[in-house]
């Protein structure tokens, strides 16, 4: 009876320590850089034109000390900034990705992070991808009419919200007083579009060469206004 504790003991003692093995070698993994939101990071709709800045944030998800050998990026039209080129066990750093705003549509750059971690798990590339938009657009991007003297002609023109972010219109103006434009909106979210009431007076035998100018949050825009005076 008293062999069979003993085996007894011994057999379970073995099963626990298999149980615990796979968790102590689990816990001994070097250092382990962990990017939020994984390698693939969408920012969004942006400016095109204007520079663009991202955080990326990371941790250190490993039990040693993580060290940062170097980060580049894909272009020239890219550049990355490390917080911290060290890190502890559970501290957290970032890199600055800044882009130059260039070009339309939706574009990628690689940001490239070589660390201390083991051999084919050391090396990252963090692709980030940007739509690069026009914040406003218009329909129809110009007014071109004719009338005679003494004509009123009424048009309508939408302006739309491409941003993923609130867009506040501040002024709408012309920069000739024949031209009148009321807007029924004055605060776009993203993706919604405000109607422009357009009322041009004419008073003289002269074509009208002029624009509407519109000053928003997000910067000056202007749909071109042409009118061709027919004679009475």
């Amino acid at each position: 009876m008293l062999n069979c504790r003993n085996k007894l003991k011994f057999n379970m003692k073995k099963m626990l320590f298999f149980l615990l093995f796979p968790i102590l070698v689990f816990a001994q993994s070097g250092p382990k850089m962990e990017i939020d939101g994984g390698d693939n990071i969408n920012t969004g709709s942006h400016m095109r034109g204007k520079e663009v800045t991202y955080e990326i944030s990371f941790k250190n998800a490993g039990d040693a000390d993580l060290k940062i050998n170097s980060v580049q990026t894909s272009c020239g039209c890219s550049s990355a900034l490390i917080s911290s080129d060290l890190l502890k066990p559970g501290e957290s750093g970032s890199i600055k990705f800044t882009f130059n705003g260039q070009g339309f549509g939706q574009i990628s750059k690689n940001v490239l992070v070589n660390t201390n971690e083991p051999e084919n798990s050391n090396y990252h590339t963090i692709s980030m991808t940007m739509n690069m938009v026009d914040p406003i657009t218009f329909n129809p991007q110009s007014i071109v009419t004719e009338g005679k003297v003494g004509d009123e002609l009424k048009r309508t023109a939408t302006i739309t919200n491409s941003l993923d972010k609130e867009v506040s219109i501040t002024e709408i103006t012309s920069n000739t007083p024949v031209i009148k434009i009321t807007s029924d909106k004055t605060i776009l979210n993203s993706g919604e579009a405000a109607s422009l009431s357009i009322s041009i007076k004419i008073y003289e035998e002269s074509a009208i060469n002029a624009a509407i100018i519109i000053k928003t949050t997000e910067g000056e825009f202007q749909i071109p206004v042409l009118v061709d005076v027919k004679p009475n």
